[in-house]
């Protein structure tokens, strides 16, 4: 499908090949071959508007082809550079996003896990000083505080972000690792 940009590009370039570019041409031409040199302005004159006259058609045409080729390459380069642009910025987001989530994921999990460290501590301690049913419950929360340090310490050694592809929209790492999580939690 040709799109509006290639249109534009290719008429553009058809209008400067017919306008500009055939009738420089001719004149070089006839500066350059018929009269060594020798400038004779009612002559160049003449030559720049014949460029213009039917019996030129063959050769307008011709120009307006080439030039309109030209513009036609020059969208194609053009859209090629936006498309890499595009990608670029899409991997820099990426990129971003991943180091983002990183730094989120590891001051998170640094912060939960040491307070989780610190419920675990508090447990043992009132588990020797407290009576029997408080000891069933302190120790259902030093269970559940060991399953958060299990959980977040996966997440700490799980370098799963770095390895996102930037084109992979599914993001099974994250799958994976929410899997990995629902393993220890019911474990």
């Amino acid at each position: 499908m040709v799109s509006y940009r290639k249109t534009l590009f290719t008429l553009a370039g058809i209008a400067i090949g017919v306008i500009f570019v055939h009738p420089y041409v001719m004149l070089v031409h006839q500066l350059t071959d018929s009269g060594h040199g020798v400038m004779n302005s009612a002559r160049d004159v003449a030559v720049l508007f014949s460029v213009f006259t039917p019996a030129m058609l063959p050769m307008t045409v011709a120009f307006g082809f080439f030039a309109g080729a030209c513009g036609f390459l020059l969208s194609l380069l053009f859209e090629r550079n936006q498309r890499i642009i595009r990608y670029r910025y899409t991997v820099q987001l990426h990129s971003d996003l991943t180091a983002a989530l990183n730094q989120l994921l590891g001051v998170l999990s640094h912060y939960i896990l040491n307070s989780s460290m610190m419920i675990s501590g508090h447990v043992r301690r009132l588990q020797k000083k407290g009576r029997k049913e408080d000891r069933e419950i302190l120790a259902d929360i030093a269970k559940l505080a060991q399953r958060n340090e299990a959980i977040l310490k996966l997440m700490q050694e799980a370098d799963f972000l770095q390895s996102i592809d930037p084109s992979d929209n599914t993001y099974q790492k994250l799958i994976d690792l929410n899997r990995k999580i629902e393993e220890r939690l019911q474990e």
